[in-house]
């Protein structure tokens, strides 16, 4: 009995780790969007830590100390490659894998013959897909990772070293940032509004369409019903032509 509860402890734990992780890496990439304009001139150590992108690093690569926001941007990117590879390991059902476009991508990239290539990937770049496909595949977790630190490493001291040479143009774009931060912010806020506003008027829009064709196919399978109907119809007909 408690061989069966920890093990089920277990299950749950190693269902829910890679959801909390991956959600709140993903929540404080959001907060970092929404603040950027701030951020990028008052605290960009703190925005890479949110936020640790291609165009992020790029725009303050030149703002910061290379070792600090090197050490900053490995570990959060590295994070957030080992939230996907344990969502697609744990087979979590999510809407995060789904972006993936389709199953079957990762499907293919998970066979025995693509992993050794994707490992070798993870050290030029990482993305939703070969996580995903290392983690679905059999693929342990300290190899995934022998190969992604060093990759994160070398991905983001590149990127932090192309905004640095690329500075003296970075930096009238985070001054321009920084004068418009509170008009930013708030068109960030309505974008992220009508967005969601939008999300929820197609989901409502999706469901009614499903109900009008589930009573249309419950209609369709039941002829007695439909032949009542028809009948009660053609009596209202009747019943109209007869009243003076």
């Amino acid at each position: 009995m408690e061989a069966t509860r920890s093990g089920a402890r277990r299950s749950v734990l190693a269902r829910l780790w890679p959801t909390m992780l991956t959600g709140g890496l993903l929540g404080a990439g959001v907060t970092g969007l929404v603040f950027l304009p701030s951020l990028a001139a008052s605290a960009p150590l703190l925005l890479i830590a949110l936020r640790p992108t291609i165009s992020v690093l790029v725009l303050v690569g030149g703002q910061v100390a290379f070792v600090p926001a090197l050490l900053v941007a490995t570990v959060f990117r590295a994070l957030l490659d080992v939230g996907y590879f344990g969502l697609a390991r744990y087979n979590v059902r999510s809407l995060l894998l789904r972006r993936v476009g389709t199953s079957r991508l990762v499907a293919a990239l998970a066979r025995r013959s693509a992993q050794r290539g994707l490992l070798w990937f993870c050290l030029v770049n990482t993305n939703l897909a070969v996580d995903a496909a290392l983690g679905a595949g059999a693929v342990p977790m300290r190899r995934f990772l022998r190969f992604l630190i060093p990759g994160s490493a070398l991905s983001s001291a590149l990127y932090l070293a192309a905004g640095s040479s690329l500075a003296p143009w970075t930096r009238e774009v985070v001054r321009w940032l920084d004068e418009h931060a509170s008009m930013l912010m708030l068109a960030a806020i309505g974008l992220a509004v009508l967005q969601a506003a939008t999300l929820l008027a197609t989901r409502r829009v999706r469901a009614a369409r499903r109900v009008r064709a589930a009573r249309q196919a419950s209609r369709a399978r039941d002829p007695r019903q439909c032949s009542q109907y028809s009948q009660t119809a053609d009596n209202r007909l009747t019943q109209g032509d007869e009243t003076p």
